[in-house]
């Protein structure tokens, strides 16, 4: 008799424990932001933010984010908010940026660091903007990933077509960079299918947390993975629900080139596809007059733009600074009165070629000690982008070859207030004298 009790004893005892452990399990756990590094290599830093979860035991998906400039904690803010919403983990590079020799192995260093410190599962998007998103697909192209986000810069088609995932261009029309989207807008039948487009007006820069958190939620809600808690069937169906709204609201306010992209991202894509209104969607709006219209006259300012791209390459070296100042002047004034959005995205992104192609040019001048080209390069640089860290980094370099030191500090100073974070190139470029005294 004693023995029974103390068995049933014991069985209660451990269905207790067994029942605490569950509800342990079942409570929430507090969202984590931080700043870490990898235990392998210890200048391979990166920020860190978990979002809240039910279960201690839940893998989440992992977003790996590259900046072009490093700046890992400014671009984790951007995804914050659809990281809370969709459940992702999010990781954003401190070192990798924009001239980073060995990025692909500082990236798998990185990837395997977090798996081994965070609750983070097999299923991998990865997003970058600028020169980032070239390196998450140079990464990709090469290591399994399940999608990516890339802003302000594309690829050709074989290597879209190369990646078994889906690849999100979310590209500004008034990019200078526009153009390696604008390619697959005309010809959807050589179009890669995996290629979802989304067009927004963020010139070269991240797009808005709103943007960006629905290109979140589109990668994690059609990945299907196994390794991570699914999301509902009524996160599917508000999801859906939000698209139409969208569509509509671009629809209302005659942006059918932004809507079309939405429907025909939504129409090609499991598991939204089995909603076939948005089939029905895009098959109606792009037969409107409105989008063939809008599409033609996007066209006519793309052949425009590109026909004239060399001739201002040429006129770096053939053409004064008198010439430049009239030709920068006249289209800012033509950005501020043309009415029509497409010419003015077009005159944008002359302006945004211009000042790229001084970074260039200026860069070369460095290297080659070319005193004379980076100065008049300089000069059209400061009339585009006055406040730009790089121009006024390079600003310094005229001073410093002729030993003026004090004019050399004043102009690195600037660069550095504007915003200027590259501190290991500035070590490369300047002895410790000059360095010490920042």
């Amino acid at each position: 008799m004693n023995k029974l009790f103390l068995l049933l004893c014991n069985i209660l005892f451990f269905g207790l424990v067994s029942c605490n452990g569950t509800v342990k399990s079942n409570e929430t756990i507090r969202a984590v932001e931080k700043t870490d590094s990898c235990n392998k290599d210890s200048k391979n830093g990166y920020e860190v933010y978990i979002p809240q979860r039910d279960n201690p035991s839940d893998k989440l998906p992992l977003l790996l984010i590259i900046d072009a400039h490093g700046s890992g904690k400014f671009a984790l803010e951007k995804f914050k908010q659809g990281a809370s919403r969709y459940g992702v983990a999010l990781i954003a590079s401190n070192a990798i940026k924009n001239g980073y020799a060995d990025y692909e192995g500082a990236i798998q260093t990185l990837m395997e660091d977090v798996h081994k410190k965070y609750p983070i599962g097999e299923t991998v998007f990865m997003t970058g903007f600028s020169g980032g998103a070239r390196m998450v697909l140079g990464y990709a192209l090469s290591h399994p990933v399940n999608g990516l986000i890339l802003c302000g810069a594309l690829a050709g088609a074989d290597q879209i077509n190369t990646l078994h995932c889906p690849v999100i261009s979310i590209s500004g029309m008034d990019d200078f960079n526009f153009m390696e989207t604008a390619q697959y807008l005309f010809k959807e039948e050589s179009t890669p299918r995996n290629l979802k487009i989304e067009l927004t007006n963020a010139s070269h820069s991240w797009p808005d947390s709103l943007l960006l958190g629905n290109a979140m939620g589109f990668l994690h809600l059609s990945s299907q993975a196994e390794d991570i808690p699914a999301l509902t069937k009524s996160q599917l169906t508000l999801y859906c629900q939000q698209q139409q709204k969208r569509i509509n609201s671009l629809k209302q306010k005659g942006e059918y080139l932004k809507a079309v992209q939405v429907a025909h991202n939504m129409s090609y894509t499991k598991p939204f596809r089995s909603e076939k209104t948005f089939t029905s969607i895009y098959n109606e709006l792009k037969n409107l007059p409105e989008y063939i219209s809008q599409l033609n006259r996007l066209e006519k300012c793309l052949n425009l733009e590109m026909s004239g791209r060399q001739g201002y390459i040429d006129a770096f070296k053939t053409k004064e600074i008198a010439w430049w100042k009239n030709e920068i002047n006249t289209t800012e004034e033509k950005i501020k009165s043309e009415q029509d959005p497409y010419t003015r995205d077009m005159y944008r992104r002359i302006t945004g070629f211009w000042g790229i192609a001084s970074y260039t040019f200026c860069k070369q001048a460095i290297a080659g000690h070319d005193a004379e080209t980076l100065n008049k390069v300089l000069s059209i640089y400061s009339m585009l982008e006055p406040e730009n860290p790089d121009m006024l980094y390079f600003s310094s370099f005229p001073y410093f070859w002729k030993g003026n030191t004090e004019d050399t500090l004043t102009m690195l100073r600037k660069a550095l207030k504007a915003g200027f974070s590259d501190r290991s190139q500035l070590k490369k470029d300047f002895p410790e004298s000059i360095v010490s005294k920042l």
